[in-house]
Parts: C-alpha cells; sequence; structure tokens
C-alpha cells in the first residue's frame, strides 16, 4: 500500500501518473505504472496481477525507490552499456572492415582466424558473428551450383543462345471454352457440316 513506501514529495499521484502515460521505453513504462498504482493506494498483489510480473521484480522495483527515488528506477535499464567492451580498437574494427571488402571474407570462421592470427584476439563463432552484425559486415555466400549443371549450357542460355526451344504441339480453343468431349473417342465433338467444335 501507499503506506508502505516513504515517496517524495515530488512523486505525487499525479506525477508518477505523468510518468507513466508520456514514457515511450516500455521497460521503463511498467516500473512507472507499477508505482503510480502503489501511490493510489493499491496492494503489491493488484499490482502484480494487473500488469503480469512477478512479486519479485516488483519489490525490487519499490527497493530501488526507497533507495534513490525515480532516478534510481530509471538508472537499472537492460542493454544500458553495462555488457562487456569491444576487444578491438576502432582502428582494428576498420581494418577488419576493409579487409571484409577485399572480397576475401566468405565466412565467420574466415574472420575469426584471420583476427586470432593477426591481433591474437579469440572470438568464439557466435561472438564474431556478433561483432560483425554490430559493424554492418556480412560474409559474402557464393550461388549454390547444382553438381550437374553443365557451365557451358548455362553461359549459352544467358546469351541468348537456347538448343531446344519448347514448342507447342496442341491447339487450344477459344479461352474460357471448356469443349464438349465425344464419350466415345474421347475426342472433341465437332458440329455435323463444319469443322467448328460444338458449343
Amino acid at each position: 500500500m501507499a503506506q508502505e513506501i516513504d515517496w517524495r514529495a515530488d512523486d505525487t499521484e499525479h506525477e508518477l501518473g505523468y510518468r507513466y502515460a508520456h514514457e515511450t521505453c516500455l521497460e521503463l513504462r511498467a516500473r512507472w505504472h507499477a508505482l503510480w498504482l502503489l501511490r493510489q493506494g493499491y496492494s503489491r498483489q493488484a499490482v502484480v496481477q494487473a500488469l503480469g510480473i512477478h512479486r519479485c521484480t516488483l519489490n525490487t522495483w519499490v527497493a530501488w525507490y526507497r533507495l534513490g527515488g525515480c532516478a534510481e528506477v530509471a538508472r537499472h535499464q537492460l542493454g544500458a552499456g553495462n555488457g562487456r567492451a569491444c576487444r578491438l580498437t576502432d582502428e582494428q574494427l576498420a581494418e577488419l572492415a576493409a579487409w571484409a571488402a577485399d572480397g576475401t571474407f566468405y565466412t565467420y570462421e574466415d574472420a575469426r582466424h584471420w583476427v586470432a592470427e593477426h591481433w591474437h584476439v579469440v572470438y568464439t563463432y557466435d561472438g564474431m558473428r556478433s561483432l560483425l552484425d554490430r559493424i554492418g559486415i556480412h560474409p559474402r555466400v557464393p550461388r549454390p551450383l547444382a553438381a550437374q549443371a553443365d557451365r557451358a549450357a548455362q553461359e549459352a542460355w544467358k546469351k541468348g543462345g537456347c538448343v531446344r526451344r519448347s514448342v507447342r504441339r496442341t491447339r487450344l480453343g477459344p479461352r474460357g471454352w471448356a469443349g464438349a468431349m465425344n464419350s466415345a473417342s474421347g475426342s472433341l465433338a465437332r458440329c455435323v457440316g463444319c469443322s467448328r467444335p460444338a458449343g
């Protein structure tokens, strides 16, 4: 309930409601929503059920608020640059990008081995993939070629020299006309005295 928390003077019900309504970060928006409901006097159980969060999560948010108010609640964010720093310098990343632009970079494994040989920095496959994705480098994947492909025939086809052309040997009736089948012979029935199909 609201009495459990020593609310700051500035953190009125109106102020917390404003924070909740105008927050663009979804992670923080849920926290302001919870604090706003608590400020209105809702129980922790009601807030947990309304927001679909775990009770421990709500208790953590309340503990942060008690420690330093809204500033402390906003300080704890996922993906806020708290991860490990990149093991390559900016100059090394630029050199890696230049090497990839030369066309010798085909796989993440190639990049992994090259980085290990040149700078003695070891990355896992997933680590290298993540690094290269972050800086916008993607491996060049060669187009697959069928095992039975005839290269000469492919090149001739690309130049317009198709050796064999398929020609339609059957004559089609007018568009949308199904034709009447002669049940005895299986051929199209024709009008008596003319060459037009019966219709």
